[in-house]
């Protein structure tokens, strides 16, 4: 059985740079990193449709020749718009296209086994509320969520977030380290 591994990330890479006080390019190259580690464990990516780190992750692993790439897209423009998602489709190996963006937020976490947080954001914030439901009802299959320290300002989860999760929560301290917890968890 193929392991499905979905990202959640920030998709602004300017606030992000902004707000962490780390040059983009670092963000980059820790993306290209975890995009290639992803392709070479053999499991499927899972991302939602949008820019920023999202994309970066999901652009490494397609270029490192990873097994299937699975881009969720909202087909709905309300209640947020979704033109600017259409862009991130075409690397897709396969599309799902969800009624709109609560569905992908809700599906990213949902359906895959484990799930990477690359960077805090609003939406991503959105994302791990939906994990702590999930931990609460045990709903859904997520085995383990991946924060990777470098990229999370202050390194950590908020604690309101973190003490619901924790069933599940794995901090790593770098994109390095990930493969190795992939490795061990999942091998």
């Amino acid at each position: 059985m193929i392991l499905r591994v979905g990202i959640i990330g920030p998709t602004n890479m300017e606030k992000l740079t902004r707000l962490t006080g780390k040059p983009e390019s670092f963000f980059e190259e820790r993306a290209q990193h975890i995009g290639s580690t992803l392709a070479r464990s053999g499991a499927e990516l899972w991302v939602n449709s949008d820019r920023g780190m999202l994309y970066n992750v999901a652009s490494s692993y397609r270029e490192n020749k990873g097994v299937k790439l699975v881009v969720l897209f909202p087909a709905s423009g309300h209640p947020w718009p979704n033109a600017h998602a259409e862009a991130h489709v075409g690397y897709a190996d396969e599309v799902m296209e969800e009624p709109s963006w609560f569905e992908t937020n809700y599906k990213v976490v949902s359906e895959p086994d484990f799930c990477v947080c690359v960077g805090l954001s609003a939406g991503t914030l959105s994302e791990l509320a939906y994990i702590k439901w999930n931990c609460q009802f045990q709903k859904g299959n997520l085995r383990r969520l991946y924060v990777v320290q470098e990229l999370v300002r202050g390194e950590t989860l908020p604690l309101e977030i973190e003490e619901e999760v924790e069933s599940v929560l794995k901090y790593v301290k770098t994109a390095e380290e990930l493969e190795q917890e992939i490795a061990r968890d999942f091998s």
